[in-house]
């Protein structure tokens, strides 16, 4: 038998043929394990549940089952069973014929169905309200009855897709220990959707981060927070700092204007994400401080102040119980564990590109002006538009392919289409101490990381803005 009770192998699905809503997620699963899928809307978390129920149908990939292949089995052949945010009860069925709803289609004895259905009210807690009507319960009931009609059947896996959704927030709360407690006593395997990064962190044993389909970590609600992947999990699970730094010595890193000790050891020079949540500042005086600030706002959270402090041209955020009014300076201590250094996953946009007849560059869909004598050193352009290389060679630049490679701080935007070669929508930001930084996707779904300090909206649609000799170019491997 597998050491995993799920497999996801090379997961794609697309609905067009074309756009990949999830693309090449690989995820094992543990028998007793309970699992959140995290992230933001669209991520592509659901439609992953629902190809495990079999609901959906991978595109490409497979999805194993104690090592057997399901992907093609429909979701009555598979030992598992889905609570949905709409618990989709039957309105004109009591609560014990809506639990027994399955066993019944199963045709088992009717004292076997009542001890089952007795057994399960009492894992959620609702003993003696076998005939109550579904209308007469409160949404925390009908919730907890969903999960009784589904666990009845003893599946091997439990899927959640967000069922916690439609309750208040001091439900949803008492409901995540209850879900908690419930997966212990039962002990078979959890599978969460949520969206929620505070259920994520409370309930689970294993949290996987997805965002546009992509799987960005894996790990425990420990790991997850305190070592953070890249700069989007940084930034979507709880309340993060997050700057642009850069290694300059030994387990040393650069941010803020200030070198700090850290526990990281890349190489010298190296360009870095650097991660500080903010609870993990110490507040002092002014010359006993690493950094120095002024506290810009002052925010009462109930257990703690949310500070914002200004620092020269960035801002920091700083969790503390004593309040410090706003226009105080302060002093900022950082020590070496608080301090999480991340490898940009993007430090360029790159692309493959072709040279028009014009001598410039289309790609992302997109034109741009460019120095194609690049491409061949030592070379010019002739009054006709030929490149003339050093030996005297005469090339004509049309159609050859090339690879285009433009850092993102190299990008701008604008809200006037004709300025710049390309545009697109923003999908995504994320606060990086002094600057966003943005990801603006492209109408044949091509992706440029920007880094900008201005603040645009998520959905706006900007024009993307690249100097001339911001733009380099090779050629591609097996090109002229």
């Amino acid at each position: 038998m597998s050491e995993y009770i799920i497999e996801l192998k090379d997961i794609v699905k697309s609905y067009d043929g074309e756009t990949n809503v999830v693309e090449n997620i690989n995820l094992q699963i543990k028998k007793g394990e309970f699992v959140t899928f995290l992230g933001p809307s669209g991520c592509g978390k659901t439609t992953t549940l629902r190809m495990i129920a079999g609901f959906e149908t991978p595109s490409c990939g497979q999805i194993l089952l104690d090592g057997k292949d399901i992907s093609a089995l429909p979701p009555n052949k598979r030992p598992i069973n889905t609570v949905f945010q709409r618990y989709a009860l039957f309105p004109h069925l009591n609560v014990e014929d809506n639990i027994a709803f399955g066993l019944k289609l199963n045709k088992l004895p009717k004292d076997e169905i009542k001890k089952k259905v007795s057994h399960v009210l009492e894992v959620v807690d609702l003993e003696g309200f076998e005939k109550r009507k579904i209308s007469t319960l409160s949404g925390g009931q009908q919730q907890r009855i969903a999960i009784a009609r589904a666990i009845v059947n003893e599946p091997e896996v439990l899927l959640l897709d967000e069922p916690l959704g439609a309750l208040d927030l001091k439900m949803r709360k008492e409901m995540q220990l209850e879900l908690k407690n419930m997966h212990e006593q039962l002990g078979i395997t959890f599978i969460y959707v949520t969206h929620d990064q505070e259920e994520a962190l409370t309930m689970s044993d294993k949290i996987v981060v997805i965002a546009d389909g992509v799987i960005q970590q894996v790990g425990t609600p420990e790991d997850i927070y305190n070592e953070p992947s890249n700069a989007f999990v940084a930034d979507f699970i709880g309340e993060s700092n997050i700057y642009n730094g850069k290694m300059t010595g030994n387990k040393k890193v650069t941010f803020l204007g200030h070198e700090f000790d850290c526990l990281d050891d890349y190489t010298l020079g190296k360009k870095v994400d650097v991660v500080v949540r903010p609870e993990d500042i110490i507040i002092t005086t002014p010359d006993e401080g690493q950094i120095k600030g002024v506290v810009e706002s002052v925010i009462f959270k109930g257990m703690h102040y949310e500070i914002i402090v200004d620092h020269e041209e960035s801002e920091i955020v700083i969790q503390t119980t004593k309040f410090y009014p706003k226009g105080q300076k302060i002093g900022m201590n950082i020590g070496p564990d608080e301090i999480h250094v991340m490898i940009p996953e993007v430090a360029s946009n790159v692309f493959e590109g072709v040279i028009t007849k014009n001598n410039t560059v289309e790609f992302a869909d997109g034109e741009y002006e460019c120095d194609v004598t690049m491409l061949y050193p030592g070379s010019h352009l002739d009054d006709k538009g030929y490149l003339i290389t050093q030996e005297n060679e005469k090339i004509d630049l049309t159609d050859v392919e090339v690879k285009v490679e433009v850092e993102i701080r190299d990008v701008t935007m604008s809200d006037d289409e004709d300025e710049g070669g390309t545009c697109g929508n923003i999908i995504d930001l994320i606060y990086i101490g002094d600057h966003y930084r943005y990801t603006v996707r492209t109408k044949n779904e091509e992706d440029f990381v920007v880094d900008d300090k201005d603040l645009w909206n998520e959905n706006d649609y900007v024009s993307l803005v690249i100097p001339k000799e911001k733009i380099k170019l090779t050629l591609k491997e097996g090109g002229e």
